[in-house]
């Protein structure tokens, strides 16, 4: 407050807080009741519900000495039906199934049973189901000689996905009840590997591989709560992996060096938020409540791992680790929106074209690791030890929509004459995360009591409760320059990234009795 802050309302606020709860729960009852019964709040599930059958049949057989055959056959059926639930009408008599924020046929969330009146117990809002099989064969020859081992391997399969829509939508009567379009994917894959014994200390291996696999079944339907619109060149995803290591064995030292490279194609990824600022043809409007589709996408994996651990004594060892990794997008891929808003679009889609992802760093935890620790065992069955360990290079998750034409366009598909692209450059930086350093405890004691065991394991974790960031992702919501320009001018910002945080100090114990 640029008067100062407001010391008594904060105390009175908090006040009513620890006393009024977060919550006014009879206020809720109350407006249930008033507006003659029919619910304007409620509580309500989003339920999946999955039946699974599936059958394996291994084929195993030593063809000779050298040689063994391993043949597998997978089989699954999936059915899953997704609804809302209605839980609690707290106090009501019934709940309206309409969509509030639209009119007319629009709103109603079944076209076949317009202004349903539903109960506790009862579905709402959405209500589908998915059927998915999937069934591969798998055979591996193995040959093992004196000096060298190796494998070839190789994989054919089958995938298939539908949506059954229960409900018209209103937005999309046409598309949405009954069955859509069958999605099939044929998958295939071949892998080898060589062990090569340079003598009982000094190994090298390699291991090479390409498959292709069916997308998952969230990322083949765009909006399927709504309609039955399937991902826009859906294809299947490929993957390319080469890995070398040279491993050293003693009797006092163990270590291993790894080297790999993973190029992964063709994946798609589908996330929803309701955003501000996109320009859509022909219309003046520029927020919705938003299915963002990326297709085409390319990911690079490359790194170096190492791992040591020496027996020093008898009864202790010593240990130690590196990860040194860069995991990248590799290409520009595609982007399209789609919305309940939308719908007098053409095709119901909105391309943005391609959205520059090309060098921004993969999100989902650290790209550098180093651990150190020890271990000791004690001849009387117990032992203890720990490890430090260290994490860096972790970034956030960046928004592929900012990242397209859309950002230096205004709602009105011109582009803004205020745009300062220094300034874009610092909004578009991907953030990196602060290393940070975990110290672990791990201990444990056993006892034979006459045809017993009885033990215990214990560990700490994060001894020192470092707070960290374990991961996050940027909002679409600010979705052009102007927008964006606007939310980090505000302190603190109003759409700002979302973080997750690791654990604080966390403890762990398990007793056991074996017998």
């Amino acid at each position: 407050d640029p008067a100062g802050p407001n010391y008594e309302g904060t105390y009175q606020a908090n006040s009513q807080f620890v006393n009024d709860g977060q919550i006014d729960w009879q206020d809720l009852y109350e407006t249930n009741i008033f507006y003659g019964g029919t619910a304007r709040y409620y509580l309500y599930e989003d339920r999946n519900d999955d039946t699974q059958i599936s059958a394996n049949s291994i084929l195993n057989s030593k063809l000779s000495e050298n040689l063994t055959l391993t043949s597998a056959l997978n089989l699954r059926k999936l059915n899953s039906s997704n609804f809302a639930s209605m839980t609690d009408l707290l106090g009501a008599d019934g709940y309206l199934d309409v969509d509030t924020f639209n009119t007319g046929d629009q709103a109603q969330s079944d076209l076949n049973n317009p202004d349903r009146i539903v109960g506790e117990g009862d579905k709402m809002k959405y209500n589908f189901e998915f059927n998915a099989t999937d069934y591969n064969d798998f055979v591996q020859a193995q040959f093992k000689y004196l000096k060298v081992d190796f494998y070839l391997a190789g994989k054919f399969g089958r995938t298939s996905y539908q949506r059954i829509g229960l409900y018209r939508n209103g937005n999309f009567p046409e598309n949405s009840f009954g069955e859509s379009e069958k999605l099939n994917f044929t998958t295939y894959g071949g892998k080898t590997g060589l062990t090569y014994k340079i003598s009982g200390r000094h190994i090298l291996e390699t291991n090479g591989a390409y498959f292709t696999d069916a997308p998952a079944l969230r990322n083949s339907f765009s909006n399927s709560r709504q309609n039955n619109a399937t991902v826009i060149g859906l294809t299947e995803e490929k993957s390319i992996h080469f890995d070398g290591s040279y491993i050293f064995r003693s009797p006092i030292v163990k270590a291993r060096l790894t080297g790999y490279y993973t190029l992964m194609q063709d994946a798609s990824e589908i996330s929803f938020y309701y955003a501000d600022g996109i320009s859509v043809p022909g219309r003046s409007a520029s927020n919705a409540f938003v299915q963002e589709v990326l297709t085409g996408i390319d990911k690079r994996n490359i790194g170096v791992e190492f791992g040591i651990e020496a027996q020093i004594t008898p009864t202790i060892k010593l240990k130690s680790a590196a990860a040194y990794g860069q995991h990248i997008y590799n290409n520009d891929p595609s982007l399209y929106l789609t919305s309940d808003d939308f719908t007098d679009v053409p095709g119901g889609a909105v391309s943005y074209g391609s959205s520059s992802l090309k060098g921004y760093k993969i999100a989902g935890g650290p790209q550098q690791a180093y651990q150190i620790g020890f271990e000791y065992r004690n001849p009387e069955f117990w032992w203890f030890g720990a490890t430090t360990n260290y994490f860096s290079n972790a970034y956030i998750d960046v928004s592929p929509l900012t990242r397209t034409a859309n950002f230096y366009f205004d709602t009105d598909g011109i582009p803004f004459n205020d745009y300062d692209p220094i300034v874009a450059r610092e909004l578009l930086k991907q953030e990196k995360f602060d290393h940070y350093i975990l110290v672990n405890l791990v201990g444990g004691k056993s006892w034979k009591i006459k045809d017993y065991y009885v033990g215990f394991f214990a560990s700490i974790n994060n001894i020192l409760d470092e707070e960290y960031k374990t991961g996050g992702f940027e909002q679409g919501r600010s979705a052009n320059f102007r927008t964006l320009s606007e939310d980090t001018a505000n302190n603190p910002r109003v759409f700002g990234p979302k973080y997750w945080y690791g654990y604080g100090t966390t403890y762990y114990v398990n007793l056991y009795v074996r017998f």
